[in-house]
């Protein structure tokens, strides 16, 4: 019995040793992924076209991103007023729609060019 007891705690220090060389080999692999996006990053960010190049990207996903979402919107009223005009829908809750309409609208052009404006 002992010694079968012995042996466990052998395999079990073993696998514990495996595990860890494996987790350095891990970590080791990490590490020199890191040096060598630290070493390599800084050429290809200047590359790229730099910080100017992402100001102009990050326009004209903005100016995309407008269009969709008014596109969006136009389609949401047009489809609730085919509505209340066949009498499926009240009147009210086409009003009541084009007031959150307006409130998202509202945030969408307001609050982010004022956020935008924060961090350029």
């Amino acid at each position: 019995m002992y010694h079968d007891k012995s042996r466990l705690i052998t395999l079990v220090r073993r696998s514990k040793c495996a595990f860890s060389r494996k987790l350095r080999r891990f970590v080791d692999a990490l590490y020199v992924a890191l040096l060598l996006g630290a070493i390599v990053g800084p050429q290809r960010v200047l590359a790229g076209g730099g910080l100017d190049s992402a100001t102009q990207g990050a326009n004209t996903f903005r100016i995309w991103l407008y269009t969709f979402l008014g596109v969006c919107a136009s389609c949401v009223l047009l489809w609730k007023g085919a509505e209340c005009w066949a009498d499926r829908a009240h009147w009210s809750e086409f009003i009541t729609l084009g007031g959150k309409v307006a409130v998202v609208g509202a945030v969408v052009g307001v609050l982010a060019p004022y956020l935008w404006n924060l961090f350029t």
